[in-house]
């Protein structure tokens, strides 16, 4: 779902498709220069390697590591400071796609067959498990980029991160297994807190920070911390219900997966949650939900979009979606730590100027007003 046009603000797409596409070409070349590297080394093989470059050669967005770069400027660092631990979390990114894809039973992804149905289940969960081990290669190779005070720092964020993460995705997984029927908005937030705006909103944002927090300055970092958290956390869950909304109603070109591929799994999305409380059809909804994806039917699935609409539940995952971005806003405007802009220093080795906090204030409304 996207938003009547004529109530729309419109966002920045100069400054967003300027950060963005810089870099995705940053973060391309990182990583295609360190499989490269990995591949060369005497004995190993380069098989392994061909096939880690599948997923982060895909399209992708790239909001993880332009985040982390964008807050590191923010705060004075050089882009290419930022760069290795950017690069890390594009790599954790794409590990944690590919197993993701698995546990879905997705088919697609960026616009191309899913990994596992490319080369099979057990291949393509050895590369998601080499892509990690990759991100930790990256993470120790910042030990000679950020010293080994912040290098230790973003290990520690890593870690949190990777454990929120698991515990988010194990709570969808049983919720999917069981069947569970009487989930809150506040159950799905907390879900979503874990699953999606850890790994994909406040560690990137927290990572810039490290990265770019003076070493030796007289405040504390602890409340500049907390604060870009609460951040993350509210354009997080405004980013994931859009893209649940987009998974039911979007342009399966734009948006480069399978359309309806959450009912088909039945994750318990904001509106799905919705829809399970308030239609008087629960039993027979859930009996939709407790078949299996390979014998759900295309009448199955757009009875249940179709009730969804009925019962007002995409508007108001809308309304959440807003309003959690409305926070973000007014949470963003409160970091006085970030420089409104950063220009490019005489010694940057970085090409795009815009990757700042300008690039932060738009991504506020492009999280709910895209269409991909």
């Amino acid at each position: 779902m996207t938003a009547d046009p004529a109530e729309s603000p419109h966002y920045d797409r100069a400054v967003v498709n300027d950060a963005l596409s810089c870099v995705r070409a940053a973060i391309a070349g990182k990583i295609g220069h360190y499989l490269d590297a990995r591949a060369a080394e005497p004995g190993a093989y380069a098989g392994l390697y061909r096939l880690l470059r599948d997923y982060p050669f895909r399209q992708g967005k790239m909001l993880r590591p332009a985040m982390c770069i964008a807050t590191a400027r923010a705060l004075g660092a050089p882009g290419h400071a930022a760069l290795t631990v950017a690069t890390a979390l594009e790599l954790y990114h794409n590990a944690f796609l590919i197993h993701d894809d698995i546990e879905d039973g997705s088919e697609s992804r960026r616009g191309a067959a899913t990994l596992h149905r490319q080369v099979g289940v057990a291949r393509a969960i050895n590369a998601g498990d080499a892509t990690n081990v990759m991100s930790v290669g990256l993470l120790l190779e910042n030990l000679s980029v950020v010293g080994v005070a912040k290098a230790l720092q973003l290990l520690h964020e890593i870690e949190l991160m990777a454990r929120q993460s698991a515990e988010g995705q194990a709570m969808e997984l049983d919720w999917v297994n069981d069947n569970v029927a009487s989930l809150s908005d506040a159950d799905y937030v907390a879900m979503c807190t874990k699953k999606t705006c850890w790994y994909s909103f406040i560690t990137p944002l927290r990572a810039g920070l490290i990265v770019g927090w003076q070493v030796g300055a007289r405040e504390e970092i602890g409340p500049a911390i907390e604060a870009i958290t609460r951040f993350g956390l509210a354009i997080g869950i405004a980013f994931q219900v859009q893209d649940d909304l987009l998974n039911l109603k979007g342009e399966a070109q734009a948006y480069g997966k399978e359309i309806g591929g959450d009912l088909y799994e039945g994750k318990r999305t904001l509106m799905l949650n919705h829809v399970l409380r308030e239609s008087p059809r629960r039993d027979e909804l859930l009996a939709v939900l407790a078949t299996p994806r390979e014998r759900k039917t295309p009448e199955q699935i757009g009875a249940l979009l179709a009730e969804m609409e009925r019962c007002g539940s995409i508007a108001h995952g809308w309304q959440v979606a807003r309003a959690h971005a409305d926070l973000a806003a007014q949470l963003l405007a409160r970091l006085d730590f970030l420089a409104p802009r950063t220009p490019l220093a005489a010694d940057e080795a970085w090409p795009c100027e815009v990757v700042d906090a300008r690039f932060l204030r738009e991504l506020v409304n492009y999280v709910i007003y895209r269409n991909l």
